[in-house]
């Protein structure tokens, strides 16, 4: 799993993606992946969830390149991922359906850091 943070901005912005609910709890944006398509490298540092919409097979890519999960993504499955540490990635839609998410960022809670390596 890949630990290094792209920027201090919100997964949100650094996918581009206006929020459709951002309260001081929650925080929310839509994705849609074409086939083909992938969505920019974005860091995770707070607990997440993702509700997928309409699903699609998917390889999710850490920032050194390396493949942190490949599978299908059905639709109507909700992922929570609690943030013990940042995650950086990028999604690519490898299938041949659309890929349509919600992300949720939850806003309570200490934020991550990227693990300190030893002088």
């Amino acid at each position: 799993m890949s630990t290094q943070p792209t920027s201090p901005a919100g997964p949100w912005e650094e996918l581009g993606a206006p929020l459709c609910l951002d309260t001081p709890l929650v925080k929310a944006w839509v994705e849609q992946v074409p086939p083909g398509g992938t969505r920019p490298l974005h860091t995770h540092r707070k607990p997440w969830a993702t509700v997928v919409l309409s699903g699609a097979k998917v390889r999710s890519l850490g920032a050194d390149g390396e493949v942190i999960r490949e599978g299908e993504l059905p639709s109507g499955v909700v992922l929570f991922n609690p943030a013990e540490q940042p995650l950086c990635h990028q999604m690519h839609n490898v299938g041949e359906t659309e890929l349509v998410m919600v992300g949720l960022q939850l806003e309570y809670g200490p934020a991550t850091e990227a693990p300190q390596e030893d002088p």
